[in-house]
């Protein structure tokens, strides 16, 4: 009886703490926090410049003020299931963007930087396919 007992509170803390940690934090930091974490992560992998810095974190914050806003308005909605149409206007979109902040960062940082961070970029691209795959 204990040994179910002792099984049943550690499935339940388990199950709490992973819930409690799904954003990672992210949704309770401003998007100038976010910017600026973001930006000295950046400076440490790749060795920025104060001015490559500072475009960097303009560049950071513009993508965590659009990120807010857009989780903001999809809570609103109360999470409707999207139409084919809707997921491929979202998912252009998003591409969009990634191209359009990747032309951005190719003018800012130098060749090697720029594919340092392409390498970072991809390998986190992959990590969270990988969760994703797992949570279905």
């Amino acid at each position: 009886m204990k040994h179910i007992l002792t099984m049943v509170i550690l499935c339940m803390t388990i199950t709490v703490s992973a819930q409690r940690g799904r954003d990672g934090g992210r949704m309770q930091l401003s998007a100038e926090q976010q910017a600026t974490l973001q930006t000295k992560k950046m400076t440490l992998a790749l060795d920025l410049n104060d001015q490559q810095a500072n475009k960097v974190y303009t560049i950071q914050l513009e993508q965590a003020k659009k990120r807010k806003a857009f989780i903001a308005e999809r809570k609103k909605q109360d999470r409707p299931e999207l139409t084919k149409e809707q997921r491929f206007e979202l998912e252009e979109k998003k591409l969009d963007n990634m191209i359009a902040v990747q032309k951005e960062m190719k003018a800012i940082l130098t060749a090697d930087q720029f594919e340092k961070w392409r390498k970072i970029k991809l390998k986190r691209q992959q990590k969270g396919k990988r969760k994703h795959h797992r949570r279905r």
